[in-house]
């Protein structure tokens, strides 16, 4: 097995782990599904973007592409939408720094990381803007500058030669998994840690549910709060700071899922970090 294989056959185990994990309070997992998108759709696109992963592994420039080719696989394979565009984001910059190191050391592999990141370029920044109406991804309405539904704003990136880290830097204010692209993946390097160190302890399926409830109690989900406002998304973030501090009771758990899938709330830029530093975990050694 050559390099590139290890790769993305890591990435996409983290994926297949992340949707698999029970519960995980609002979002898909192996024994519930949302009206249009189910777990089986999550799996079938958790499979289609392996070639995707794994050009990535060979790689070290064109996550824009990337990411488009693999949003374009993902949908091909299934009919329930937007399933992997956030954890696509975040997993062909660091399949891209796994492919151009040594090893699999988590500074090298973050240090790297960046690095890609900060090197990207307008076609990058197109890339992915044309990756947006296909995935049908949620965006921020109220910010009319550079929409990524319209297609006037492909224009406008060529003529101010904005780069995919220009553009991320802009929606970081608001937008979780932007803050983590040009923030130096700081979450997903720390919560691979924490994963890997709680799986020997609690259990592989106990740790990633248990990462998900601790990285939503700090940080106020994209998902949520561009869907339901800052008030929900604040009251689910407390939520899940009274579970963490309540040590993970496991009916508390389940009735906060309950909650949330009731109300059609879904942390899934929370779910998509967790992803990513599941890959990361994995890479350094993680075994389930």
């Amino acid at each position: 097995m050559n390099n590139e294989d290890y790769i993305a056959r890591s990435a996409q185990l983290a994926l297949l782990l992340e949707v698999s994990a029970y519960p995980k309070p609002g979002n898909i997992d192996r024994t519930h599904d949302f009206v249009d998108t189910s777990y089986t759709h999550f799996l079938a696109s958790s499979v289609a973007i392996y070639p995707v992963l794994r050009k990535a592994a060979a790689r070290e420039n064109g996550v824009g592409e990337l990411v488009r080719t693999g949003v374009a696989e993902s949908m091909a394979w299934q009919r329930g939408g937007n399933t992997h565009f956030g954890a696509l984001l975040l997993l062909v910059p660091l399949a891209m720094s796994a492919g151009a190191c040594k090893c699999y050391e988590p500074d090298e592999l973050k240090q790297k990381a960046e690095e890609i990141m900060r090197n990207t370029n307008v076609e990058d920044a197109i890339e992915v803007y044309k990756a947006f109406p296909k995935a049908k991804v949620k965006v921020k309405s109220e910010v009319p500058e550079l929409d990524v539904m319209d297609e006037a704003s492909l224009t406008e990136l060529r003529e101010k030669k904005l780069s995919l880290y220009d553009i991320l830097s802009i929606s970081a204010a608001y937008d979780l998994i932007s803050r983590e692209l040009v923030g130096g993946f700081d979450k997903t390097f720390r919560y691979a840690a924490w994963i890997k160190n709680a799986a020997d302890e609690k259990g592989i399926n106990d740790a990633i549910t248990h990462a998900y409830l601790k990285l939503l109690s700090e940080d106020e989900d994209t998902f949520v709060k561009l869907g339901f406002g800052a008030e929900k998304s604040r009251y689910v973030m407390e939520r899940a700071k009274e579970i963490v501090r309540g040590g993970y009771k496991l009916k508390e758990i389940e009735a906060f899922d309950e909650e949330l899938i009731k109300a059609r709330i879904n942390p899934g830029s929370t779910a998509d970090i967790i992803a990513a530093a599941l890959f990361i975990a994995i890479l350094s050694g993680l075994r389930v």
